[in-house]
């Protein structure tokens, strides 16, 4: 049995061709599917925004040889036209912040062990 073929034109002039889903249309000429593509079109800007592709695309943290090859990779992009100049710029930027707040949690963690050191030493010397 072949399926039946959406009957609307599409954008190029051309028959849509489309399978159908309901009144001889496909799912994205069917009147009656608009609220679904009003949803499917919004949570597709959602997928494809910045923030949710960083998010799939880098783990949650990062070895500073994990973000260092990042940071390569975002270069090569950059030179090579596949990522944009602005894109690259911002990654650089966050990998500063990261490595900011990560040697001042390292720094903390050592005045901390330091503190604790020196009450240790005064106990034994009291």
């Amino acid at each position: 049995m072949k399926a039946e073929k959406c009957q609307s034109i599409a954008k190029s002039g051309h028959p849509c061709g489309a399978t159908v889903v309901a009144d001889g249309m496909c799912a994205w000429h069917a009147p009656s599917w608009a609220d679904r593509r009003r949803q499917w079109s919004a949570e597709g800007g959602r997928k494809r925004a910045n923030r949710e592709r960083a998010k799939a695309a880098i783990p949650e943290a990062l070895t500073a040889d994990e973000l260092a090859a990042f940071l390569s990779l975002a270069f090569k992009q950059v030179m090579t036209g596949r990522m944009e100049p602005g894109v690259g710029t911002a990654a650089a930027a966050i990998a500063r912040t990261v490595v900011a707040v990560t040697e001042a949690a390292a720094l903390q963690r050592l005045e901390d062990r330091i503190d604790e050191l020196e009450r240790l030493a005064a106990r034994r010397l009291a």
